[in-house]
């Protein structure tokens, strides 16, 4: 039986905070478009520099290792879009869509899955 903990940062005994398994990208307009099939990503997406795959892509060319090899593959990291969290309108400014308590809740349960599946 494995031991598994949640990935948290802090200070020596201050506040600790929960690392988060997938960056979010927070732009007004999102024009990544994915390398491969050239559509805009759906819900989450892999990128590294200035290139991204969407998620059929990656486990496609993570699988088959046609196009890029696996080494190349597994320096992409999982990001996605604000626009499920709030919305932008043109602006700067954050018009939120979640309660901070649903956000927090999904963090939580994001890092407990992905001890496991990841």
């Amino acid at each position: 039986k494995q031991w598994y903990q949640r990935r948290v940062r802090g200070s020596f005994g201050g506040k600790q905070q929960l690392k988060e398994t997938i960056s979010i990208k927070c732009v007004q307009n999102n024009e990544d478009v994915c390398d491969s099939c050239k559509r805009p990503p759906i819900g989450d997406y892999f990128t590294y520099k200035t290139r991204a795959l969407c998620r059929n892509c990656h486990s496609f060319h993570s699988a088959y290792g046609e196009k890029y090899p696996p080494s190349y593959l597994q320096a992409f990291s999982k990001v996605r879009d604000c626009s499920e969290i709030h919305h932008h309108d043109g602006t700067s400014a954050k018009i939120k869509l979640k309660d901070p308590k649903q956000e927090r809740k999904q963090r939580y349960r994001e890092a407990y899955f992905h001890q496991y599946f990841h």
